[in-house]
């Protein structure tokens, strides 16, 4: 079985690698997406509406991925919207803080979450 087909894998190492890539870029900028989302969502709908729709389109392939793994439908979209969450949230605090561990701590939650939906909970 390869990383990808385990959901809980492929989302721990999903996480481990975006820590790697915050620490490459040297703390700048990991997602430009978030940042034009939180710079621009009060003052330019445009922009607003077209990182919304790149953030929905992220979690729809996450949600198909998952669900494919075995996440109920709904469940899955829950499950993916989480963890793009966890995955942004972690990205502005590891940014602040010049540290990797935000998003080490947070790909541990998320691969908890994945497991959680996986069994049902």
């Amino acid at each position: 079985m390869t990383p990808y087909e385990d959901g809980v894998a492929a989302t721990a190492d999903a996480f481990a690698a975006a820590a790697g890539t915050l620490a490459e870029l040297d703390f700048a900028d990991p997602c430009p997406v978030a940042t034009v989302a939180m710079e621009v969502a009060g003052t330019n709908d445009a922009l607003r509406r077209a990182t919304s729709e790149v953030f929905a389109d992220w979690i729809d392939r996450l949600a198909a991925y998952y669900a494919e793994g075995g996440i109920p439908g709904p469940a899955a979209r829950e499950t993916a919207s989480s963890v793009i969450a966890l995955l942004e949230g972690a990205f502005m605090l590891g940014r602040a803080a010049r540290s990797t561990e935000p998003v080490r701590a947070a790909g541990t939650a998320a691969a908890a979450v994945v497991r959680a939906a996986l069994a049902g909970e």
